[in-house]
C-alpha cells in the first residue's frame, strides 16, 4: 500500500479549484477550502473532488446548473420573432433575450413600444400599453387622436379608459366613448352606428331628441316626419336626417311648461362645468326651476327679473340667435333628467363671453 502524501493531495484540490485551509483530514471527510472563482467556503471531500471528479464548490455547481437549464430554455431568435408577431407587433431590432425589453412597433396604433417577451408570450399580456390603456398619454396627444377619429372632445381628457364627453363631427350629436373604445369600434358614434333606417331605431332617435312621432316612419332620413315637440306640445315636421344632425332645434318657439307670461319671470343663464355646457331658461318667481337645475350640477351665472311676456321674448331671441348660428345642443336628454336640454349649447362652440353678450343683448332689447 502506497503512503498517503497530504501535500500532494492538497495540490490536487488546488488544481481543481479550491484552496484547502486546514491539514488533510482524511479522504472522505469535509475539507474546508476557499473557491478560486467566487471566494466562497467549500466543504467538499478529497474523494468527491479528485476521485469522483465532482466540483469542489456547491455555489459554483448551482450557478452552472442554472446556466445549463437557462440554455435549454433559451428562445431561438426566429421563434421569438414568430411569437411576438402574433401579438400584432413588428420587431425593430434583433431579439435581445427574455431578460431585456424588445423595441417593436405596434401594428394597431403605429407607435414604437418596448415589449417584455415573457410578459406577452408566457403571461398573455397585451404588447402595447397604448392600445390596452395601461400607458399614460399626454392630454393634447389624446385630444388630437380623438379628433382624427372624428370626435371633438368637449371636456378635459379623463384617461384612456374613462368615458370622454365628445361631439361626433359627422352627426354633431353628443356621445361619450372612451378613447380605448373609440380606437376599437368601427362606428365611433353610437348615433352614426344607428343610421340604419329601420322603424324602431328611427323612432328611438326621434324620442331621444324630445319628439313624439305622430305617423309611422316615412321610410327615408330626408322625408318629412310629422311629430309633436314633447316640451311644448306643438306639431313639427322635421326630417330624421336633420334630427340626427341637430342642425337646429326641433321647435325654437316652444313655450316653457307651466310658465305664466302674465306674471313676472326670471330669465336665467346656467353653466355646467362637467358637461361644459350653458343653458338659457325662464321661470316665474314662485317656482323652484333654478333650484332643480342646481341640484343636477348647474350653476347660476346670470339672472334678470322681467315681466313674464318679456322674459319669454328674451329667451326666444337667444334661442333664435343660437339657431341662426347653427349651434348644436350642448347637453342630451340623458344629461338632464329634469328637462331643458333643448335650450343648451356647448362651451366648445360658443365662449362664456359670447354667451353673456347674447344674454345681455336680449335683455336690453326687451326692456
Amino acid at each position: 500500500m502506497s503512503k498517503i502524501d497530504p501535500i500532494a493531495r492538497a495540490q490536487q484540490m488546488r488544481e481543481r479549484g479550491t484552496d484547502p485551509q486546514i491539514p488533510y483530514p482524511g479522504a472522505d471527510k469535509p475539507w474546508p477550502g476557499i473557491c478560486h472563482k467566487v471566494g466562497h467556503i467549500t466543504l467538499s471531500s478529497y474523494t468527491s473532488v479528485v476521485i469522483k471528479r465532482q466540483g469542489p464548490c456547491f455555489i459554483c455547481g448551482q450557478i452552472a446548473s442554472s446556466r445549463a437549464a437557462a440554455g435549454k430554455r433559451r428562445v431561438k431568435p426566429e421563434t421569438a420573432v414568430a411569437n411576438i408577431r402574433k401579438a400584432d407587433v413588428e420587431p425593430l431590432e434583433p431579439f435581445p433575450g427574455t431578460q431585456e425589453r424588445w423595441r417593436c412597433r405596434c401594428n394597431r396604433c403605429d407607435r414604437e413600444i418596448n415589449v417584455w417577451y415573457s410578459s406577452v408570450v408566457y403571461q398573455g399580456n397585451g404588447a402595447c400599453g397604448h392600445c390596452s390603456g395601461s400607458a399614460s398619454l399626454d392630454p393634447q396627444e389624446a385630444r388630437a387622436e380623438m379628433l382624427l377619429l372624428g370626435l371633438e372632445p368637449l371636456v378635459a381628457y379623463p384617461g384612456v379608459n374613462q368615458p370622454w364627453r365628445s361631439r361626433c363631427l359627422t352627426c354633431r350629436l353628443i356621445v361619450g366613448p372612451s378613447l380605448t373604445n373609440a380606437r376599437k369600434t368601427r362606428h365611433k358614434c353610437r348615433y352614426c352606428a344607428q343610421r340604419a333606417t329601420d322603424p324602431d331605431t328611427a323612432r328611438k332617435i326621434m324620442e331621444g331628441t324630445g319628439l313624439e312621432p305622430l305617423d309611422p316612419f316615412p321610410g327615408g332620413v330626408k322625408a318629412p316626419w310629422r311629430a309633436r315637440h314633447i316640451a311644448c306640445g306643438q306639431e313639427v315636421t322635421p326630417t330624421l336626417d336633420k334630427v340626427i344632425q341637430r342642425r337646429r332645434a326641433p321647435c325654437i318657439h316652444c313655450a316653457q311648461y307651466g310658465f305664466k307670461p302674465d306674471k313676472p319671470g326670471y330669465l336665467y343663464l346656467l353653466v355646467h362645468p362637467d358637461l361644459a355646457a350653458v343653458k338659457i331658461g325662464i321661470c316665474n318667481e314662485e317656482t323652484d326651476r333654478v333650484r332643480s337645475h342646481k341640484s343636477n350640477g348647474w350653476a347660476l351665472i346670470q339672472q334678470e327679473l322681467l315681466p313674464g311676456h318679456l322674459a319669454a321674448k328674451a329667451e326666444d331671441l337667444v334661442l333664435e340667435h343660437w339657431a341662426k348660428l347653427d349651434l348644436p345642443y350642448g347637453a342630451s336628454k340623458d344629461d338632464m333628467p329634469q328637462g331643458g336640454w333643448t335650450e343648451t349649447v356647448a362651451l366648445v362652440d360658443r365662449s362664456i363671453g359670447e354667451l353673456l353678450n347674447d344674454y345681455k343683448r336680449a335683455v336690453e332689447t326687451c326692456r
